[in-house]
């Protein structure tokens, strides 16, 4: 399997590693989707293209998910970013997809 790159400027990087320090430090969070890509030949990211999290650890209480996703919306961040709890996910999808740690 190959190495996957998240494609984030360091700007962006760190305003989304400081949301998630902030709103969800007790979870381990894992990018997915377009903005995760491989070495292999593939469709390139737009610059706007959203970034897509999942979340493992224990279920966020419901005004934790919006507060974190408030946070992200009220970021400088150029695109939307979702979040999602991992085991919420279609168990087909997992192993399907390219992730890259936050």
């Amino acid at each position: 399997m190959d190495a996957a790159q998240l494609i984030l400027t360091p700007h962006e990087l760190h305003t989304v590693q400081h949301v998630l320090r902030t709103c969800a430090p007790h979870h381990q969070a894992l990018a997915f989707g377009s903005r995760v890509q491989t070495s292999q030949p593939g469709k390139a990211c737009k610059k706007h293209s959203d970034l897509d999290i999942a979340l493992t650890g224990p279920n966020l209480a419901l005004h934790d998910m919006f507060a974190l996703r408030d946070a992200f919306s009220d970021s400088d961040l150029p695109f939307r970013v979702d979040v999602v709890m991992r085991d919420d996910l279609p168990a087909q999808w997992l192993d399907s997809m390219v992730w890259a740690q936050l």
